[in-house]
């Protein structure tokens, strides 16, 4: 019972101390500092090895052997500064020549954001200049004893003596190694760059597409850099600056990201290639490209896309925080206007008839039509000796058929009797309105995006041509002289039809990455970027309808004696063309997998914009489908 209850009491302390460990951390807001420095000679030759730095409360400072350090000792070259979790931090320092028993140098700590010496509050030590070290105070005898034999000292067993070693105390780092270029920037092989200069096209704006491609004779324009790469068997390292759009080449990875004077890579250091329809395009390639951004801007034309990234053909992309941007995608254009149908003519007046006499009453000719619907001819007017009544009109044509019928004529007599009136002309139909654009990346996502136009409204009908009027009657009878009858007017011409107004173009689209039976991986901090999607044209108007031809008047010439003649009908008006139908709206997409593309995505950020509206149909007929909009998606399918 009672150990128990002393282990309870135990915790509770435990406990208690750790809370008031945090509390105090939390409101701690005094940087830690210097408070002590002692120089050290571990190895007994006299020289000091070794700084010993003492701060005011516990610290915390990850191991740190990249070569840039914060601290600064007067005099001598830190080559390491070790990991430490109490207030004891210990530097490495490289060895003078002679013996340096009294050196006192001055510490310097300036404040940085590359592993900081901090305390258990996350406060950053003080930037500070400490003058109080103290010395090791090891003197070598006044007869020195002989040197000992010489020996490579290796301390990290890689291999590589420390004097040719950059990073003596990493094993994973020297002469030789391995060295990709990383997203740390690490110098894995200590020829002075994060990368293996050997194996490396160089790039820069103020190169020369004429040098070799070396650090100290780069390339001036990416393409180039990446021909001479695919020859070479070499990668290409860009400098910053805007490059204009590329075509990958398998094998030839790009990394960007570089200080074009000294070629050291630091995270601000923007490389930037912009072009259009696309910024980088890729066709079977399997390439690597990393700390880069690519701007697609588009095109200006109906429906352009535009495009950061097009990888087709079999590609493969891996894509290490890479900023990708495309810009917005054009508008559709508006779909042409239907042309208007033609008017038919009007039809002739036939010749008066003659009350004592065989001459005149002859018809009246047809209207004529373009659109092939002429009217009748009027008919002639009765002659008795001919024994022939009023001739009926001749009917109208649409086409190959029969418009509007002839009107009767009129019998002989005493008097003649009137003709009648010709038909008018059925007038034409109107025309279909055509269908609207279809969102469908099946049809549309081919290599490239090629959005679905509206359909083309159909042509009206043409009007019938009107019938001619019949021929009044000759006077017939009996101690009379016998006279022709008025010829029938002639009909009027059929009215031409509207043709259909044509689609409206679809909006084009503004896609990331878009891949055709291709391959994407997306990581370490990768964003995209897109714009709206383009809005869609409207349809044209259908063409308006043609007016009929009038058909001609009849003429009442000495209707005591003979008959009057009909009028022609009237032409019928053509029909009226059919709407074209809007098109489909431009999608924003940020990765777009069309075919058998694949996407493999981590650590990345995609941003879509508004998807691009439907264009209405034109004006003109009915019943065509309704547009469809596009789509925003972060990935589709």
């Amino acid at each position: 019972m009672f150990r128990r209850r002393l282990i309870t009491t135990s915790l509770a302390v435990l406990v208690a101390a750790a809370a008031a460990a945090t509390l105090s951390a939390a409101g701690d807001t005094k940087p830690p500092r210097i408070v002590a420095a002692a120089m050290q000679d571990s190895d007994g030759d006299f020289r000091a090895d070794r700084l010993r730095l003492t701060y005011s409360e516990r610290v915390r400072h990850a191991a740190d052997r990249d070569g840039r350090y914060p601290f600064v000792v007067t005099g001598y070259r830190v080559r390491s500064a070790a990991a430490a979790s109490g207030r004891v931090v210990v530097l490495a320092l490289a060895e003078k020549a002679a013996a340096d028993g009294a050196a006192k140098p001055t510490i310097r700590y300036r404040r940085t954001s590359s592993k900081p010496v901090k305390d258990v509050a996350q406060n950053q030590a003080l930037g500070q200049l400490f003058r109080a070290a103290k010395a090791h105070g090891k003197l070598p005898p006044a007869t020195p004893p002989p040197p000992p034999p010489a020996v490579d000292k290796d301390r990290d067993d890689d291999g590589v003596e420390d004097a040719r070693d950059c990073a003596p105390a990493n094993p994973a780092i020297k002469p030789g190694a391995p060295d990709a270029p990383d997203l740390a920037f690490i110098d894995s092989n200590c020829d002075g760059i994060d990368g293996n200069e050997q194996n490396a096209i160089f790039v820069s704006l103020g190169g020369k597409d004429t040098n070799p491609g070396t650090r100290a004779a780069p390339k001036r324009e990416l393409q180039a850099a990446i021909v001479a790469a695919a020859l070479a068997g070499k990668d290409v390292y860009a400098g910053s600056g805007d490059y204009n759009q590329i075509e990958t080449a398998a094998g030839v990875d790009i990394y960007g990201g570089y200080v074009a004077t000294t070629w050291t890579r630091r995270l601000d250091v923007r490389t930037r290639i912009v072009g259009a329809p696309e910024a980088v395009i890729a066709s079977g390639d399997n390439v690597v490209l990393q700390h880069l951004t690519v701007l697609g801007r588009g095109g200006e034309s109906s429906g352009a896309s535009a495009y950061g990234i097009r990888a087709i053909a079999g590609s493969r992309l891996t894509l290490q925080r890479v900023e990708v941007i495309a810009s917005r995608g054009a508008d559709g254009a508006r779909g042409p206007d239907g042309t208007n149908g033609s008017r038919g003519g009007n039809g002739g007046r036939g010749e008066v008839g003659s009350c004592d006499t065989e001459v005149g009453g002859l018809g009246g000719r047809p209207g004529e039509s373009p659109a092939g619907s002429p009217g009748g001819w009027g008919g002639r007017g009765g002659l008795e000796r001919l024994d022939r009544d009023g001739r009926d009109g001749q009917p109208g044509k649409v086409g190959a058929q029969v418009g509007g019928l002839g009107g009767t004529g009129g019998a002989n007599g005493n008097p003649g009797k009137t003709g009648l009136r010709g038909h008018d002309g059925a007038p034409g139909k109107s025309g279909a309105q055509g269908s609207g654009g279809a969102f469908s990346a099946a049809t549309s996502a081919q290599r490239s995006w090629r959005g679905s136009d509206g359909g083309d409204g159909s042509s009206g009908t043409p009007g019938a041509g009107g019938g001619g009027g019949g021929g009044g009657g000759g006077q017939k009878g009996r101690f009379v002289i016998d006279g022709v009858g008025n010829g029938g007017g002639g009909g009027g011409g059929g009215g031409g039809a509207g043709t259909g107004g044509k689609g409206g173009r679809a909006g084009g689209g503004s896609f990331g990455v878009y891949l055709h039976d291709s391959t994407a991986i997306l990581s370490a901090g990768t964003s995209i970027t897109v714009g709206d999607g383009g809005a869609a044209g409207v349809g044209g108007r259908g063409g308006l309808a043609g007016i009929g031809g009038k058909g001609a008047d009849g003429n009442t010439w000495c209707t005591g004696e003979v008959g009057a003649s009909g009028a022609g009908g009237h032409g019928g008006p053509g029909g009226f063309g059919g709407g074209g139908g809007g098109g489909a709206g431009g999608p924003s997409i940020g990765v777009m997998k069309a075919g058998s593309s694949t996407a493999t995505i981590a650590d990345t950020r995609i941003d879509v914009g508004i998807p691009g509206p439907a264009g209405a149909p034109g004006a003109g007929g009915g019943g065509g489908a309704p547009a469809h909009p596009g789509v925003a998606r972060p990935v589709f399918p």
